[in-house]
């Protein structure tokens, strides 16, 4: 193994470990200061979170995509009646 291997180190879900997101003040388009990147709101652009932040931003995640699946089957029934 690798001496500088960091047991610890919990990868960062939102940035991938990068420490930046891309910025879409405007959409699709970056349009402040920021030029395409911000820091990372879960990591404050460290690239890495505790066990306890990834575990709770993995949890909302699904929760979000069990609503959205809530939501889409909803607006499917509606539009097949």
């Amino acid at each position: 193994m690798c001496e500088d291997f960091d047991e610890d180190f919990c990868q960062c879900p939102r940035c991938s470990g990068w420490g930046e997101i891309n910025c879409h003040c405007g959409g699709d388009l970056c349009v402040c200061e920021n030029y395409g990147s911000a820091p990372c709101p879960l990591c404050y652009g460290d690239g890495e979170v505790s066990e306890a932040q990834h575990n709770h931003y993995l949890e909302c995640q699904r929760e979000n995509a069990r609503l959205f699946a809530e939501a889409r089957a909803k607006i499917d029934a509606e539009t097949e009646s």
